[in-house]
């Protein structure tokens, strides 16, 4: 499952908890995705392939694909 990261400040972590406490969320995690998604996430078969030039897995799903724009713009905040 990817992991999402993003920053904020003291101040704001504050207030996310405190609202997914409130709203007697299982987790963080559970709150935000309900926050943000509206609705549960569908389920999806995860189809696991080799990429051929760095061996690695990687999903290759049926869906949108990422374009080399999106990954860059991605990695420029990347610590």
């Amino acid at each position: 499952m990817p992991v999402l990261t993003f920053k904020v400040t003291d101040e704001e972590a504050r207030i996310i908890r405190a609202r997914a406490h409130s709203a007697k969320a299982k987790s963080l995690s559970a709150f935000l995705r309900k926050s943000v998604l509206q609705e549960s996430p569908a389920r999806r078969k995860v189809v696991t392939k080799t990429h051929p030039v760095s061996g690695l897995p990687y999903d290759a799903s049926p869906g949108p694909q990422v374009t080399d724009e999106e990954i860059r713009a991605a990695l420029a905040d990347f610590p």
